[in-house]
């Protein structure tokens, strides 16, 4: 499955983002711009979670070279709000 989660304009770059994988092997976030740089990375097995992700990027306008960092960021969140 690879579904289109919305696109942005910005400084001349389309940025297209999408979501992609099945519960068994987790979905994933893609973002790839103007059809030239992509890149994704698992960031779950629930598929609304998976979405979520996607559009926050969206709205964050972020490249496809910062994913991972980003991505990193968002679990080390989310293990430290555990944590608490």
């Amino acid at each position: 499955m690879r579904k289109c989660v919305g696109n942005i304009e910005l400084n001349g770059n389309s940025l297209k983002y999408y979501v992609y994988g099945s519960r068994n092997t987790g979905f994933g976030v893609e973002i790839m711009v103007t059809r030239v740089e992509k890149t994704d990375r698992i960031v779950s097995h629930d598929l609304e979670e998976a979405i979520c992700v996607a559009q926050k990027l969206q709205r964050g306008s972020v490249f496809p070279i910062s994913l991972d960092e980003i991505i990193e960021d968002m679990e080390f969140e989310q293990y430290e709000n555990k944590v608490d």
